[in-house]
């Protein structure tokens, strides 16, 4: 079975900062501006802290607005 790479694109809803995760990243919490939001996003799952919103996702790498 082949791994997909996804993009995924956050919001922390505390600060505004925009971030972007992918799923290759193995156990790398990607932190907001304020680091009071975190997402590792896996491959079979997807870890948080804080208050991150989803803004996108994808399988090709998302612009950051």
């Amino acid at each position: 079975m082949e791994e997909k790479l996804r993009y995924t694109l956050w919001q922390c809803e505390i600060c505004g900062d925009e971030f972007l995760t992918d799923s290759k990243a193995r156990h790398d919490m990607v932190w907001c501006k304020c680091k009071k939001t975190a997402v590792d996003a896996e491959e079979w799952y997807t870890r948080f802290i804080g208050k991150p919103k989803l803004i996108c996702e994808g399988n090709t790498k998302l612009k950051q607005r």
